[in-house]
């Protein structure tokens, strides 16, 4: 039986892909031969992590701007990227916001708002995404991969992660719901969850949390897993966390 230890060729989506843990996961992408599409809220952004990846890996690169609170332009991402180049084997569901704060101090618009961006934004992009995977040819056993990038505070929580915690908790159901889905098809999800990470959104410290480049080298790893190995998830605790 063949190893997928070559992804040279395959199409990505990543989302949130123009900074912190989304950024690493396009440029290790792309060092492994993978055409990239970046989508963000932010075109200027997206356009200037394309121009990093075609410089230095020379992959065919895309630049798509969206926001995944809205089911129409999640949609719009898959069609785009099948429009321009023909397929996609991979969707990494990165993009995110934080939400902390008590339950008790949280407001629905708050709430609303975590969930759109973080739990149903990757439920859009998953559903439009797997119904394509489902079109590809088999190759290796596999016809496409899903990526949830969520989080430890999916997997417990907290005093103060407030609505994160509820939305990543909803990422898991989603990553376990379509890992079951996708056995017969070919078509597998992993939920990643780290723990606390360097990213400007979180703000913390190189040396006390992860590094982007730590969830990237974890997404190569899931990708490049054999045709029966089947995670629903991987934990990525940090040293020194309670």
């Amino acid at each position: 039986m063949k190893i997928m230890d070559s992804l040279e060729g395959k199409v990505a989506l990543v989302t949130g892909g123009n900074s912190g843990i989304g950024r690493a996961i396009a440029n290790a992408l792309a060092a492994a031969g993978v055409r990239v599409i970046v989508a963000g809220r932010r075109e200027d952004a997206n356009r200037k992590v394309v121009g990093e990846l075609r410089e230095n890996h020379g992959i065919d690169a895309e630049a798509m701007t969206a926001d995944v609170a809205v089911e129409s332009d999640c949609v719009g991402l898959i069609a785009q990227t099948r429009e321009r180049f023909g397929r996609l084997d991979i969707l990494v569901n990165n993009a995110g916001i934080g939400g902390w704060g008590t339950i008790a101090e949280t407001s629905t618009a708050d709430f609303d708002r975590v969930l759109k961006t973080n739990l149903y934004g990757a439920f859009w992009c998953a559903r439009e995404a797997f119904r394509a995977m489902s079109e590809n040819p088999e190759q290796d056993g596999i016809r496409g991969s899903i990526v949830n990038i969520s989080s430890i505070a999916g997997k417990e929580a907290w005093s103060g992660t407030g609505t994160y915690s509820v939305s990543k908790f909803g990422m898991m159901a989603l990553t376990q719901s379509l890992a079951d889905e996708g056995k017969p098809l070919g078509i597998r999800a992993t939920a990643v969850c780290p723990a606390l990470v360097a990213t400007p959104m979180t703000g913390a410290s190189r040396k006390e949390a992860l590094l982007p480049e730590d969830i990237a080298k974890t997404v190569l790893y899931l990708l490049r897993l054999s045709p029966a190995a089947w995670p629903a998830e991987i934990a990525l605790p940090r040293r020194g966390a309670q």
